[in-house]
């Protein structure tokens, strides 16, 4: 005979088991979405990973690119501020050889004969010849001579002995001066010089490193 205990018991099982049932599926049910929010996070967290690594790889490309912009920058400054003190260099080597080209012996028969040159070109009758001083002195007396020769009426005025050596001639109204300086000469072909010697340091590979 079932027993009122073993009603209460048999309720009490059922009931347990039911809700026991209920409980395991509820935790494999919270079990399950723990699961899918951890993978979700796991793959969240490495995108941002990846992202963070992309972005601290873009950073460093972008630092790395400055830097060897301003190694480049720097190395083609020193090159160029290189290039320009060598130009400097030889504009000075070339004036001194006029210097002591103005002492040697040819400089009188190339300074007549440019003279003689030039004033056989221009029409005036009455020019104006400007010379260094020592050149005056040295050779006055011929260049009036070409003027006579030519019939040229010669004015000779000192200029300043800057000019290293050659000379400058204008007309009577000085409406137009040739300028035949070794100084002027010198300057005017600086560009053709500094071209000239860039394009030969290129070739031999000079300043480039």
């Amino acid at each position: 005979m079932i027993t009122l205990e073993d009603k209460l018991d048999i309720f009490y099982k059922v009931v347990f088991k039911e809700e026991e049932a209920k409980c395991k599926k509820l935790l494999e049910e919270l079990e399950f979405k723990n699961n899918s929010i951890l993978e979700e996070k796991k793959i969240e967290l490495e995108k941002k990973k990846e992202e963070i690594i992309k972005r601290k790889r873009i950073l460093a490309e972008i630092q790395k690119n400055e830097m060897v912009s301003k190694a480049v920058g720097e190395s083609r400054g020193k090159i160029l501020e290189k290039r320009e003190e060598v130009l400097r260099d030889l504009i000075s080597s070339l004036e001194d050889r006029a210097r002591k080209f103005v002492l040697s012996s040819d400089y009188e028969g190339y300074l007549l004969n440019k003279i003689v040159q030039i004033i056989r070109e221009v029409s005036e009758k009455e020019i104006i010849i400007s010379i260094t001083e020592i050149d005056k002195e040295r050779f006055e007396d011929f260049i009036l001579d070409i003027g006579k020769e030519n019939n040229k009426d010669i004015s000779l005025n000192l200029i300043s002995p800057d000019i290293i050596g050659g000379f400058t001639l204008s007309d009577k109204d000085r409406s137009y001066n040739l300028d035949n300086s070794f100084k002027t000469i010198i300057e005017e072909n600086k560009y053709l010089i500094g071209k000239r010697l860039y394009s030969s340091l290129e070739k031999t590979g000079g300043l480039n490193g």
